[in-house]
């Protein structure tokens, strides 16, 4: 179960449609990737902020709503799915109840241009967390949605570049 702001429920209702949203955590910072080229969510609310953390004047803004990214770019082709074993690995009923599968996902990426082939030399993905969110992009990130928090497992470089991560 999720739990969403009252501002994500009223959209929806609306009819409106969020957008989906992976961020990579690599050694250099923070990279974001969508289906369409991300505008308005990791900008800061206030004019003053620098990258949602210090201000103009150096002073530190705890809490603000804004992340700093190095990279926000639509280069994401498709989602996939999100699987999670649903049939006990355990022969025990009781512990069945206990054990807890763990969830997995795929993300396809466009690397016809070997954007991605280049970019883990320097920057290694595989075992750096992922994570993929659901929002409005006129909200802060603070009010999105997180469907699945995970470590990158497996990477297929391509002119598609595919991400295997598995739940933490």
């Amino acid at each position: 179960m999720y739990r969403t702001s009252i501002n994500f429920h009223k959209r929806l209702m609306r009819g409106e449609v969020p957008i989906s949203y992976i961020v990579i955590q690599t050694h250099i910072g923070y990279r974001a990737y969508a289906e369409k080229e991300l505008v308005g969510i990791f900008t800061p609310v206030d004019p003053f902020l620098y990258d949602g953390t210090y201000l103009f004047d150096g002073s530190i803004e705890y809490g603000g709503e804004a992340a700093g990214v190095i990279e926000k770019s639509g280069r994401v082709i498709s989602f996939g799915s999100f699987e999670r074993n649903l049939q006990s690995l355990k022969e025990d009923i009781l512990a069945s109840y206990q054990s807890k599968t763990l969830q997995n996902m795929s993300i396809d990426l466009d690397n016809s241009d070997r954007y991605f082939s280049k970019l883990i030399a320097t920057e290694p993905f595989i075992g750096r967390p992922i994570l993929y969110y659901v929002g409005f992009e006129a909200e802060p990130q603070s009010e999105h949605l997180k469907i699945f928090s995970g470590i990158i497992t497996d990477l297929t470089v391509m002119p598609i570049f595919t991400i295997e991560a598995n739940e933490e």
